[in-house]
């Protein structure tokens, strides 16, 4: 790291010599998964976190990321993004840990566009963002119910594999006014237009953090992407979260004497 550290509004350092780790990785087809907040960073922190010579390239700053540090084991740390690499799977894993200090579309229009001509300098050919979705309520979608997908995957320009099991096609016909908010729908929109195959992956969820959506956003990834991951534990230990969460909404619904109406997310987008 230089010793002038200065954080501007994309900044990133690296934590291997450049220079080599591009000379590596250069005639690779390399994919990229990206998560971020409030829940979508889950599924590539996991992932790093499972292949075994995964490793740290790249600690990603904003001044637009909350303005504190926090206690990483017995130190404190500027909060920052990272990106790994697993050079046997020739995945990139971009752990989105923080959002934005307030919404500015400036500020993630930014982001997203640095990271997306980031990824192309990585030899990244294929790129997927993963985030949660809430099925439609009201009518004409609410026939669409009973036959609801594990996730749904919103295709890029350039985009072309076919539709694995258990998912759908994200369209305005089966999803009508759904938008993909953020930088889960603008990293590939971008990278789209760089040449890159891009895909949002959203899992189906019931309320917007729900970890069961994590889960099937993970294997629809793993089924569209083709790389063989042992995911079981992970998928188990998201299964069981969500089962302690869910227990705690009914532990306090319970015990709340009055439930206000109105509250809760906007119901037609979602990343």
């Amino acid at each position: 790291m230089d010793e002038e550290f200065e954080i501007e509004e994309f900044t990133f350092y690296w934590n291997v010599d450049e220079s080599k780790f591009k000379m590596l990785i250069k005639n690779y087809d390399n994919s990229m998964i990206a998560g971020f907040p409030p829940m979508g960073n889950v599924i590539p922190y996991h992932i790093k976190e499972l292949l075994n010579d995964s490793e740290k390239i790249l600690d990603l700053y904003s001044y637009n990321f909350p303005p504190m540090v926090e206690v990483r084991e017995e130190e404190f740390e500027i909060p920052h993004d990272e990106i790994w690499y697993s050079e046997e799977k020739r995945l990139f894993c971009y752990v989105g840990k923080y959002p934005e200090t307030e919404y500015i579309p400036k500020t993630a229009y930014k982001h997203a566009a640095g990271l997306a001509c980031l990824s192309k300098e990585l030899c990244v050919n294929a790129l997927y963002t993963v985030g949660v979705i809430m099925p439609p309520t009201q009518e004409p979608f609410r026939k669409m119910q009973n036959e609801e997908p594990e996730a749904y995957i919103g295709f890029f320009e350039g985009s072309k594999r076919e539709i694995p099991n258990r998912t759908k096609k994200m369209t305005r016909k089966n999803i009508g006014r759904y938008s993909i908010i953020r930088k889960t729908g603008l990293l590939p929109g971008f990278a789209s237009k760089l040449g890159i195959e891009s895909y949002a992956i959203l899992g189906t969820g019931k309320y917007p953090e729900d970890l069961r959506a994590c889960a099937g956003a993970l294997r629809a990834f793993k089924r569209l992407s083709g790389f063989e991951l042992e995911t079981t534990k992970i998928e188990v230990m998201l299964e069981e979260s969500a089962e302690a969460v869910e227990a705690q909404m009914r532990e306090q619904k319970e015990r709340a004497s009055y439930l206000g109406e109105g509250v809760g997310p906007d119901p037609y987008m979602y990343g």
